[in-house]
């Protein structure tokens, strides 16, 4: 029987007590945990740490490790700058791109964003929830909200290949398998052309998806499926 993994913000040593009250009513409410069961915990450090409840209370849980395995932690980082689109596009674009090993995700305020606002509150919830399910050991940052201007300021200067989705076929293209990657992800009708021109003197450089015209958050998954295609 596979066990449930939980993220914790805490060093995790041979005995652990959880005293986050959210954390133990669902272990207690949810998953009607008791003594002598187990969790699978991780916090970010490269291992998933099995433990065996020994107490529970409605505020805190103890707990005494029995083993610890590697856990995975992409090793190319991928930066996804993501246009505002609606909420939930937006919180499935974050789920997908936790699953596919995206190191931090950085929402885009563009010409044609509809929306203005987003509960980064929300979207770290769905990726920590995301790396709990799909068995990653880190949980991808996620950015408050910059304008397209903001976000070509904090590019990486060295170590990365700049794309936005566009003109030549992604898999085609004789970018490093082991560079990392930032790609750029436009709304609703795309980036204008004035942004496009700015992205372009900021040494982005445009890949095409298909040949069709796809939803931000199908051409978000889609560009984070054929960058990890690349490795």
């Amino acid at each position: 029987m596979r066990l449930h993994r939980f993220y914790v913000v805490q060093p995790l040593g041979e005995d652990v007590v959880i005293d986050d009250v959210s954390q133990v009513f669902q272990w207690t409410k949810v998953f009607r945990y008791t003594a002598g069961d187990f969790v699978i915990l991780f916090n970010g450090d490269g291992n998933d740490y099995c433990y065996s409840i020994q107490e529970l209370s409605k505020k805190t849980c103890s707990l005494t490790r029995t083993k610890s395995t590697p856990s995975y932690i992409p090793k190319r980082k991928i930066a996804l700058y993501l246009s505002v689109i609606k909420k939930d596009n937006f919180e499935l674009a974050v789920q997908k791109a936790t699953e596919l090993g995206v190191t931090s995700i950085i929402p885009v305020l563009s010409t044609r964003s509809e929306k203005k606002h987003l509960s980064m509150e929300r979207l770290q919830k769905i990726a920590i929830e995301a790396s709990e399910q799909c068995l990653r050991g880190d949980i991808p940052h996620i950015c408050e909200i910059i304008s397209l201007e903001e976000a070509l300021k904090t590019l990486p200067k060295e170590g990365y290949s700049i794309m936005f989705t566009m003109d030549e076929p992604l898999l085609t293209t004789s970018n490093d398998s082991t560079s990392n990657t930032a790609v750029f992800i436009g709304p609703e009708g795309g980036f204008d052309e004035d942004e496009i021109a700015l992205m372009k003197e900021h040494g982005l450089h445009g890949y095409s998806l298909g040949n069709t015209v796809l939803r931000a958050e199908t051409a978000a998954i889609a560009a984070c499926v054929a960058i990890n295609l690349l490795e």
